[in-house]
């Protein structure tokens, strides 16, 4: 009896310590991570409204990545929690994940101050390259905005008590954004270094709070090749691998980026674009529409050999475009999800 107890309180010890150290190395401690993934659904400017709720309930999707909406400032009294609930528990039970936007102050999130405009305060570094409105870098190394998103009652923690499985963070890669380079350099600081270590004081606070949070970066593949990066995150996300729109949904979608590297800037790619693409092509330097989806598959490849899952964003309408993603990521044994840019439409599982 005194035995069987003793080997009990062992077992128990040792089960403990792992979960402490993989918690404490940023590792996810979820038995099902995102590896069964097959189908998932991204909205993030969406009326969540019961009928809405309701076909999501009664989707096949096995995950949700759906904006923290209780950040809005018109809608802090939404039910975030009650919805959770009930898709976790749907006959198709989903995992939730809350889009975040870290790299970006968002003018119409409840931490928005009126007086904010860029410049004051300093760590708001200017205006969204891609043309969206209300939304502006920031040198998220600064203890002001670090403290919105990690402080006692900041973003993560609210996030995990309305029961979110873990989170889907924005805008990671602002480190590349040419104005936040430059209090980056003013400042002394690193600022990929800086991003990685933002990244992984969420998943601490995350995993802190609720063992097993998820974890998942969209764009900025080049961090894969960081071990301090792939050791933090169950997961990567790749937008407009194939097809792009525009900000504000204009266009909705189906610009193609040029398949390869030497179709970038060429005649023969940019003659081939519609009216509304070759707009945006033209508009925006740094648009999506300037790589080459060569580009963006390498890193994707190398997140996968390393054993992460790879998720598809991309933005088509056209049935033909659609199919062909959907079949294209999977072939290559990526997760896709294809859209319109605002992604503000229901998609039901499908391909």
């Amino acid at each position: 009896m005194q035995t069987t107890l003793l080997i009990t309180t062992i077992r128990r010890g040792v089960l403990l310590i792992i979960v402490l150290s993989q918690l404490l190395a940023g590792h996810s401690v979820s038995a099902s991570g995102l590896s069964d993934v097959d189908h998932w659904l991204y909205l993030i400017d969406v009326n969540l409204d019961e009928d809405e709720v309701y076909k999501i309930t009664k989707s096949s999707h096995d995950l949700i990545v759906i904006d923290y909406i209780p950040s809005e400032s018109e809608n802090t009294d939404y039910p975030i929690a009650e919805v959770i609930d009930e898709w976790h528990d749907a006959k198709h039970a989903k995992r939730v994940l809350a889009y975040i936007d870290i790299g970006q102050a968002e003018s119409y999130r409840t931490y928005w101050q009126d007086d904010w405009e860029v410049g004051d305060p300093a760590w708001i570094t200017g205006e969204d390259p891609d043309g969206w409105a209300e939304n502006y870098p920031v040198a998220y190394w600064h203890k002001n905005w670090q403290a919105i998103w990690l402080g006692k009652d900041g973003i993560i923690s609210r996030i995990v008590e309305a029961g979110f499985d873990g989170v889907y963070l924005d805008w990671i890669e602002a480190y590349s954004d040419p104005g936040v380079a430059i209090v980056a350099k003013k400042d002394g600081v690193n600022a990929q270094d800086a991003m990685v270590k933002f990244i992984t004081d969420i998943a601490y606070q995350g995993r802190k709070q609720r063992p097993g949070f998820l974890v998942v970066g969209q764009n900025a593949l080049e961090l894969v090749y960081r071990d301090d990066y792939r050791h933090v995150v169950d997961g990567v996300a790749q937008e407009q691998t194939w097809f792009d729109g525009g900000a504000d949904n204009a266009p909705p979608g189906d610009c193609p980026l040029p398949r390869r590297r030497e179709d970038v800037e060429s005649d023969a790619y940019t003659s081939g674009l519609s009216r509304a693409c070759r707009r945006q092509h033209d508009t925006f330097e740094e648009s999506t529409l300037h790589m080459s989806s060569e580009e963006y598959l390498e890193d994707m490849q190398s997140a996968q050999d390393y054993g992460l899952v790879v998720m598809t964003v991309d933005y088509a309408l056209d049935p033909s475009n659609v199919a062909w993603i959907y079949a294209e990521s999977r072939r290559r044994g990526f997760v896709p999800f294809v859209s319109e840019r605002g992604l503000s439409t229901f998609a039901p599982a499908r391909y």
